[in-house]
């Protein structure tokens, strides 16, 4: 008889957790992990420092090659998954290949989001979500000396200390809804303005972008409400949404990202999510909360491996730290460490 078989959809912190929390546990458990990229798992939060030429591209990695290999988990990159049914339980892939699953861990990260107003210009703005995003700026850095950066998020400010490490010229244009699902108020606004400043960032505050337009290789026009401007390259940072696109009709509950219970369980038996797209329920707060960060995702994939096993592990947030938009929490306040 063919020991149960567990997929995990993802190849971050919190799926890769998840797949060694499950092995570590159970030496039966057939698992398999898929992941859309073509490389094995790396911190991402590193990738400013990769770009800025501080960490080598081998720094970034998490496992070495065999370490699946010798764990007994199954590891499928490149494979982008098109479709799943839970009537079924069934992963169809992009190439139509079927895989079948007994349980299932949804730990796919988020996206980079442009605002709909941009997407006509989504080919002049460069995001810095995967090691393929690094490899664009690294070479596009060679020849920049400007560089506008679109934004507020966590990864923005830190992309900010690279580049101002590397003698670049930054202007910095806040976005506020970069700060979901922090509510944008003018205090924050004041606060970010500052610590920006002071490190010797070109702040336009309360600019919105009316057109871009590429005037060469190496060079991009910008238009706002108040003035046109030239640059070098165009950081789009407008924060990130869940990767759950591919599971609008499944039958998953789904609002900004899954939603799961505090210990992470979707609808479906056996099915959970973890990391940054999943919304999880706070008993105290009668709502959900999201998690932003490598750690915070680590720790919801080793949960969900817990739980699907028979553990009965809430996932918790602390009430007093949470930042709240009509009841979602965060866990985190990036602009203040910058």
């Amino acid at each position: 008889m063919n020991p149960e078989h567990c997929v995990i959809i993802g190849n971050g912190p919190a799926a890769n957790e998840a797949a060694l929390t499950l092995r570590g546990e159970s030496r039966d458990l057939r698992i398999t992990v898929i992941g859309q990229e073509p490389v094995r798992h790396y911190k991402a939060y590193l990738l400013p420092e990769y770009v800025s030429g501080k960490l080598a591209e081998d720094d970034l990695y998490v496992n070495p090659p065999a370490d699946h290999r010798e764990r007994d988990i199954k590891l499928r990159l490149g494979q982008k998954v098109e479709t799943v049914s839970f009537d079924t339980r069934e992963i169809i892939l992009d190439h139509k290949e079927v895989v079948r699953f007994d349980s299932l861990i949804v730990a796919v990260g988020g996206i980079p989001r442009i605002p709909e107003r941009l997407q006509v210009f989504s080919d002049l703005f460069l995001a810095l979500k995967t090691l393929a995003d690094a490899r664009i700026w690294k070479q596009k850095l060679k020849d920049a000396e400007t560089i506008l950066m679109v934004g507020g998020d966590l990864t923005s400010l830190s992309f900010t200390k690279a580049l101002l490490a590397m003698g670049k010229r930054v202007i910095f244009m806040i976005n506020e809804d970069s700060f979901w699902p922090l509510r944008f108020d003018d205090e924050i606004r004041s606060q970010v303005t500052e610590r920006l400043t002071a490190k010797g960032v070109e702040v336009l505050n309360r600019r919105t972008i009316k057109g871009l337009a590429g005037i060469s290789e190496n060079e991009v026009e910008i238009e706002t409400d108040a003035e046109k401007l030239s640059v070098n390259a165009v950081g789009a940072f407008f924060g990130l949404v869940p990767n759950v696109k591919f599971l609008a009709r499944s039958g998953l509950h789904i609002d900004r990202g899954i939603l799961v219970d505090d210990y992470l369980r979707t609808r479906f038996a056996g099915v959970y999510a973890a990391g940054d797209c999943a919304q999880v329920y706070h008993p105290e707060l009668r709502d959900y909360w999201v998690s932003i960060g490598y750690k915070n995702a680590w720790n919801l994939g080793k949960i969900a491996a817990l739980n699907l096993i028979g553990g009965k592990i809430r996932a918790q947030a602390v009430a007093q730290s949470i930042f709240r938009v009509g009841g979602i929490a965060v866990n985190t306040s990036w602009w203040t460490e910058f």
